[in-house]
């Protein structure tokens, strides 16, 4: 397969392909990891002209070398192409022109409270970029496998009430933009993020200069401190007149640091997260995962502190990769949808979205067994009709009963349901190739990106 895909390319070569179409070559049909471009194909840059710098291709090509997923590669559907205004930023991150992180938020249920997909997500694209920071990460823990590469969380549980919009939902219905949240009265609740990564072996997240704190404000609100490094950096009050949105930022020296969030009482006080991001301009991927999260779920969060939370992170690029949990009619699910997109849409105007088809999954005698196969080409007409792009990740793992394939190779769980690591990274590789393979269409078409003109 290798071979066929050198080959090809060095025909396109010969052929005369234009450079804005070599910029990113095409992902391959199998993928056990990226791994930058044959010699033969390099091009180091692409050029707009004197007033535009080049746009370094070694930056944001991503070949898949061979894997055990026994299935082609299928291509991104974006016949609008809704994802440009992500392909448009990520051209001028790669010219060295951008002022700001390239910010992308991934939505999943149970599959992603690992951060193994966006894991591995974030460190390919950080490798390339360099280290923007962690994004994103809950202050809380709802589940006890809700965890985070390459960043330290953790915090007195006990003393905190865990929300969730699956499995611990709250009559007032602000879950905050990922859906989970904590909160406590209790004087001494501890809640604390830590730039101390778990894997020795990390090569990212060792560093951080800005620690943006989410929380909520209202009119029953209490107080709590943030600690940096141990020392009271200051002290919130959450009291307000309304319900809304809170932020707090704690800058740092670009080091090692541990933030801490510690409840002071007066009231109750609901953290919702912090985003941990450093450096000169790169790619931050924010892993939004929720257990069993659905369309319904989302569709019912309020809007108002969601909103307010999105525009702060600001992302380029929302992938929602749900499906598993999507039991109700195909009316029910096209409604859903079509809020969450124009809430998304609301809260950031001109965003790109994908939309990933579910894992396969297969429980014998119950509404999972085949129910990813009858999900995959719905999500994909409902993509169509909301003008989002679309991307098979169920036909990328090689379609119907292709779980067992994956249990097999150890890339499942025995549950048939969850992905183990390696599962979860060979799959991110595989999402990065099909996109790499659409923005390199999309650059044939649009050879000034990045350069702030057609």
């Amino acid at each position: 397969m290798y071979a066929g895909i050198v080959g090809s390319c060095r025909r396109a070569v010969r052929g005369g392909l234009s450079v804005a179409a070599l910029a990113l070559v095409p992902g391959c049909s199998e993928g056990r990891s990226i791994a930058p471009a044959p010699d033969e194909v390099s091009l180091a840059v692409i050029t707009r002209g004197a007033g535009c710098p080049p746009l370094d291709r070694s930056r944001v090509v991503f070949r898949c070398a061979p894997d055990p997923i026994d299935a082609p590669i299928p291509a991104l559907v974006d016949p609008g192409d809704a994802l440009a205004p992500y392909y448009e930023r990520l051209a001028e991150l790669a010219r060295g022109r951008a002022d700001h992180h390239v910010r992308i938020a991934m939505y999943g249920d149970s599959n992603l409270t690992t951060d193994e997909t966006t894991g591995r997500l974030r460190r390919q694209l950080q490798g390339r970029f360099g280290d923007a920071g962690h994004g994103f990460v809950a202050l809380a823990k709802p589940w006890r496998w809700y965890v985070h590469s390459d960043v330290a969380h953790d915090g007195t549980w006990r003393a905190f009430r865990q929300i969730a919009t699956s499995t611990a939902r709250v009559e007032d219905g602000h879950y905050g933009f990922a859906n989970i949240a904590a909160e406590s009265p209790s004087p001494g609740a501890l809640a604390f993020v830590s730039t101390t990564p778990s894997d020795a072996r990390s090569p990212i997240g060792w560093r951080a200069e800005h620690f943006d704190v989410f929380y909520m404000k209202r009119p029953t609100g209490g107080r709590f401190e943030l600690q940096l490094d141990g020392r009271v950096v200051r002290e919130v009050d959450t009291r307000a007149p309304r319900v809304e949105a809170g932020f707090e930022r704690v800058d740092a020296p670009d080091g090692k640091h541990e933030l801490r969030v510690r409840i002071l009482g007066h009231g109750m006080v609901r953290l919702y997260g912090v985003a941990i991001e450093r450096g000169d301009p790169s790619v931050v991927v924010d892993a939004l995962g929720t257990g069993a999260l659905n369309m319904q779920q989302m569709a019912t969060v309020q809007p108002d502190t969601r909103r307010a939370q999105l525009a702060r992170r600001a992302h380029d690029l929302v992938i929602l990769h749900l499906g598993t949990n999507m039991l109700g009619t195909k009316a029910e699910l096209a409604a859903e949808t079509k809020v969450v997109i124009g809430e998304l849409r609301a809260a950031l105007p001109g965003v790109a979205i994908l939309i990933l088809s579910p894992p396969d999954t297969f429980e014998e005698g119950t509404e999972r067994d085949g129910h990813a196969n009858a999900m995959a080409p719905l999500l994909g007409r409902v993509a169509a009709e909301n003008g989002v792009a679309f991307w098979d990740f169920h036909a990328a793992m090689g379609g119907a009963g292709s779980i067992r394939a994956f249990v097999k190779k150890g890339l499942a769980w025995g549950d048939h349901i969850h992905l183990t690591k390696p599962g979860h990274e060979r799959m991110a590789d595989r999402m990065l190739c099909a996109m790499s393979d659409g923005m390199a269409a999309w650059l044939e078409r649009n050879p000034g990106a990045g350069c702030g003109g057609p």
